[in-house]
């Protein structure tokens, strides 16, 4: 799919213009007739590079849940979609307006709305289309636009946890790293010729470390290249489906790590699970879904197995016994939601549960990274000063 920016005319010859994906010209100039425009100008955003740098799809979080507020703001009072959408139009600015100005202009020319906002994948995550398209067909579309504010509120704040786990250990790494080069390539270089005019045997360890430095000052370029390139890689393999399992495996074996990151993805599963279970879609639809929901592929190969079984004819409890990787307060909460028939309830206990859980291990996660990136810098400059005073103190002996 490629992203084009369009101008096309209406029927009682206005102009409207927009961005919408399509996989060509022609077929976004016949998907434009069929709701009665007449495509005038089209062009890709940024040409071949429009799937991979979308302008749309930098629509930032913030835009969407203000969106979304204001849609079930309007929408509860009893304004229609299409003036509320005119209204938020007007309101904002940038790319996200464009896409507002195309779902207004599909709305008024007889589109439904859920097909309207499913014609932008790219801003729209899949569940919020889902809860939509379910929230069109059952009428309680202010109702769902409610839920899915809370819904980004709390995919946001999960986000911001998740951010705050990794960065905090990396910016403590980058440091660590830092100092090392520092002592690497300025310091120990000062001492160097110093070193070399003494008339004595240097230390081993003394020895060790000006060698490194020389290395690093000398290869530095191709120790970078290859950092790069293995970044790279690393990138391009955790993108493939298989690449993302085995670093899934691995994330969760981590310990510590592994259990913040496991509560995380089954926190997502229940809240996603329970507010679109609880709009009315379809069981087997909504497993689908919980795949791309989990951002876990450990999860969602086992959750594809769930789907399979179900299918077959088994019940959603009996298909759950078998996934490890939902722990055993899940798999009765699924157990009892099924059998009272509030599935939607049970599972959002869980989420509860889980986010409750979640800062505390957070919180160990951050004790026992500081302890370890303390460790790490001790050896560091233990290794950096030892370097450096054991041939003064040699020195000092010989004088």
């Amino acid at each position: 799919m490629k992203e084009f920016r369009y101008s096309a005319l209406t029927a009682t010859g206005h102009t409207v213009s927009g961005i919408r994906t399509a996989e060509s010209k022609d077929l976004l100039s016949a998907e434009l007739l069929e709701q009665g425009l007449i495509l005038l100008k089209v062009a890709p955003t940024l040409g071949i590079l429009g799937h991979f740098f979308s302008t749309t799809g930098r629509a930032g979080r913030k835009e969407l849940r203000d969106f979304t507020q204001h849609m079930a703001t309007c929408l509860s009072a009893g304004i229609t979609a299409v003036s509320a959408l005119g209204d938020f139009e007007h309101a904002t600015k940038g790319p996200f307006r464009e896409v507002v100005s195309d779902i207004r202009g599909d709305v008024s020319s007889g589109t439904a709305l859920d097909e309207a906002f499913a014609r932008h994948p790219m801003v729209f995550p899949t569940v919020y289309l889902a809860m939509l398209s379910a929230g069109q067909n059952s009428g309680n579309l202010d109702g769902v636009f409610e839920e899915l504010t809370e819904y980004l509120e709390w995919n946001d704040n999960l986000r911001s946890q998740t951010t705050q786990a990794f960065i905090y250990p990396a910016i403590l790494f980058t440091g660590i790293i830092g100092l090392f080069l520092l002592m690497m390539l300025f310091v120990i270089p000062r001492f160097e010729s110093i070193f070399k005019t003494a008339d004595f045997e240097l230390p081993v360890l003394t020895v060790k470390v000006m060698g490194m430095g020389q290395f690093l000052g000398h290869w530095w370029w191709l120790i970078l290249g290859g950092l790069l390139l293995a970044a790279a890689t690393g990138k391009y393999i955790v993108s493939t489906k298989k690449g993302a399992y085995y670093r899934d495996v691995l994330l969760l074996k981590t310990p510590v790590v592994g259990t913040f990151v496991s509560k995380i993805a089954l926190s997502r599963f229940a809240k996603s699970f329970s507010l679109i279970f609880a709009s009315g879609l379809d069981l087997l639809r909504l497993l689908d879904l919980m795949e791309g929901v989990v951002a876990n592929e450990v999860l969602a190969r086992q959750i594809r197995t769930i789907r399979h079984r179900v299918a077959s004819g088994e019940s959603l409890t009996e298909s759950f016994k078998d996934a490890a990787a939902f722990p055993p307060l899940i798999q009765r909460l699924v157990a009892v939601g099924e059998k009272t028939g509030s599935l939607d309830t049970s599972l959002m206990k869980a989420s509860h549960h889980l986010d409750k859980e979640i800062p505390r291990d957070l919180k160990k996660a951050f004790t026992l990274f500081e302890a370890f990136i303390i460790a790490i810098l001790g050896v560091v400059v233990c290794v950096a000063a030892l370097s450096l005073l054991m041939p003064i103190m040699s020195i000092r002996g010989g004088m």
